[in-house]
């Protein structure tokens, strides 16, 4: 197995996961904007991707938004990832890989300045999430404009 970046030419993958998640695997209506999205945000860095490759065949993946907010004293940076499309093929799972895959991302995350990793979590993946060290915070407000 290995453990690598993302490259261009995993995209058509990474749709097929962010799909499987959005739970409309079979709609291809968004495929043009998901490659837009992926193609854009690795090239300007804006997104980091980690994937699993089993002969190479990407069987998960863990994507970080990198975000800039106000510096604060225990972020000077103001840099955030937030975690998102966290996915791993059924046959896959339950072997570390997502662990391994944020292992190296943190790595990575903590070169480029980001201090602090976001993520919302469904009720099932929590207590993997808390393996990792992840607390559960406040819940926040929105609203769709």
């Amino acid at each position: 197995m290995l453990f690598r970046k993302a490259i261009v030419t995993d995209i058509p993958q990474l749709i097929t996961f962010r799909k499987i998640l959005l739970s409309s695997e079979d709609n291809s209506s968004m495929d043009e904007t998901f490659s837009n999205y992926f193609e854009t945000s690795l090239s300007d860095k804006s997104l980091v991707v980690w994937v699993a490759d089993d002969d190479g065949v990407v069987v998960s993946t863990v994507c970080f938004c990198i975000c800039r907010f106000a510096p604060r004293f225990d972020n000077p940076t103001g840099l955030v990832a937030y975690m998102t499309n966290v996915y791993t093929i059924p046959n896959y799972r339950r072997q570390g890989i997502v662990s391994k895959l944020v292992s190296e991302a943190k790595e990575e995350l903590a070169t480029l300045g980001v201090r602090k990793i976001l993520l919302h979590s469904s009720d099932m993946a929590k207590p993997m999430y808390e393996k990792f060290g992840f607390v559960e915070g406040k819940n926040y407000m929105s609203i769709n404009i």
